[in-house]
């Protein structure tokens, strides 16, 4: 799996040392708080500072272009909102034993049945969800249902902090897939023989498809579509909501086969097209609990005429 050790994905430097010291410091403290309780500080930090950071004039960007008559007020009140999710989700991670423990209490799952299904069918499936709350609790709903899942992730820059977060995601019981070519034959192995996996796709893949998120053209991994077409697996939609410090809502919405007409590039085309609405839907509903962040669009982006 790794290139220096089974561990590490990428040989240590000095400075990895240094930011996980300090990680491992600060987990240690909030780890004996009650998780609820450390949720809280944490994010009672996030709404204060984040706002004032540069990285939330990229958010603020992003939100006007989504909606340009956006009042002063409400971009503040969704960029604050997006803040306390952010911080709250580290809180999540060095917690998702206690979550995972305690998930009857924390974890509401709507539409499991459709995961029963999806186990029933015979067919590989593919969950696709986005960063939206915490996005670790659809592999918690999964597991719950008795639905063996491979996870396809990017590491972490930091070697030490991304070895440890893996840890506490094997604790749910998923085999876990590092993005490039040997995790690409992997997931072609599962999908071929009528395994699952959960992808978060809603960010942006410069050799992907253009096709609109919230209305506004951006480059959209295609992979998802194509998979599903090429192995005649089921889409998943799974929407993730927060809606208590540690406590969430799992909506699993019905399997779908992706759109088959013949024409390969159209029916990818139509089949991410649907995809990316799902997400625009979620997020209109929620807009404080997605990550603006990121350059989801690209530089520059404009909007439609």
């Amino acid at each position: 799996m790794a290139r220096y050790s089974e561990r590490f994905w990428q040989k240590p430097r000095f400075k990895h040392y240094l930011e996980y010291a300090l990680a491992a410091a600060v987990c240690g403290v909030l780890r004996r708080m009650p998780i609820d309780f450390s949720s809280n500080i944490l994010a009672g930090l996030g709404r204060y500072i984040g706002p004032k950071l540069s990285l939330s004039e990229r958010a603020r960007e992003n939100i006007r272009l989504i909606w340009p008559d956006i009042t002063p007020q409400k971009m503040e009140e969704i960029l604050v909102g997006c803040w306390d999710n952010f911080s709250r989700v580290s809180n999540d991670y060095w917690s998702l034993d206690k979550i995972r423990t305690d998930q009857d209490h924390r974890i509401e799952i709507v539409g499991a049945e459709h995961l029963d299904t999806l186990r029933e069918s015979g067919k590989s499936g593919i969950l696709f969800a986005g960063h939206i709350a915490n996005w670790e609790m659809v592999t918690l709903a999964a597991r719950k249902h008795n639905l063996p899942l491979t996870v396809v992730y990017r590491p972490f820059n930091n070697p030490f902090i991304d070895a440890r977060v893996r840890d506490w995601q094997r604790g749910s019981g998923v085999e876990l897939i590092m993005k490039g070519r040997e995790g690409a034959r992997r997931l072609t192995q599962i999908l071929k023989c009528d395994g699952h996996t959960v992808m978060l796709v809603d960010v942006r893949m410069n050799d992907g498809l253009k096709a609109p998120f919230l209305g506004v053209d951006a480059m959209t991994p295609a992979a998802p579509a194509a998979l599903a077409l090429k192995y005649d697996a089921l889409l998943v939609p799974i929407r993730v909501e927060r809606t208590g410090p540690t406590h969430f809502r799992v909506t699993v919405e019905e399997p779908k086969p992706a759109v088959n007409t013949g024409d390969r590039n159209a029916d990818i085309l139509a089949t991410t097209n649907w995809i990316n609405d799902r997400f625009s839907a979620w997020i209109t509903d929620r807009p404080e609990q997605w990550m603006w962040f990121h350059r989801r669009w690209g530089k520059d982006p404009k909007r439609p005429d």
